[in-house]
């Protein structure tokens, strides 16, 4: 797979989800820790937090995006298609992959270390590395496959 401006975009829309992922987990971990100090409920809801803010900094991202960078014009259709190829794998994906790591690995460090922020940052970090790989393989089969870009 060639490292096209489409490619280029694809892993910038999935890095500003994770910011979003970043911030919605920590602002939703910490406001927890404010009222508990069960691992566990603090873990689901750095989880919960971060599934909202992922949706909405990705989904911004690609409009922005596809209105920027379209050569033939923004198209309503195109991004439906898009998402269409894109949402149900990375929901997959996601749930398989990124909110299972992230919620072990945050669950173990918390435990491990009595803190909240760092060890929920570094958990998202670890899990977003496997999630990333696993959306680019994706897309690498897909172009393979069906010759579709995202």
């Amino acid at each position: 797979m060639r490292f096209s401006e489409d490619f280029i975009n694809f892993n910038k829309e999935i890095i500003f989800g994770e910011f979003g992922a970043v911030a919605g987990a920590q602002i939703a971990s910490y406001l927890v820790s404010n009222s508990t100090n069960s691992a566990s409920t603090i873990s689901t809801s750095a989880v919960i937090g971060s599934i909202i803010g992922a949706s909405l900094f990705w989904v911004a991202t690609r409009i922005y995006d596809k209105i920027k960078t379209s050569r033939r014009g923004f198209s309503s259709k195109r991004f439906v298609e898009d998402m269409a190829y894109f949402t149900p794998v990375a929901f997959i994906l996601t749930s398989l992959i990124y909110y299972p790591s992230l919620y072990y690995f945050s669950e173990y460090l918390i435990k491990n270390s009595g803190h909240v922020t760092i060890p929920i940052f570094f958990s998202q970090a670890g899990a977003f590395l496997l999630l990333l790989i696993a959306l680019n393989f994706y897309k690498y089969l897909l172009y393979k496959y069906t010759g579709r870009e995202l």
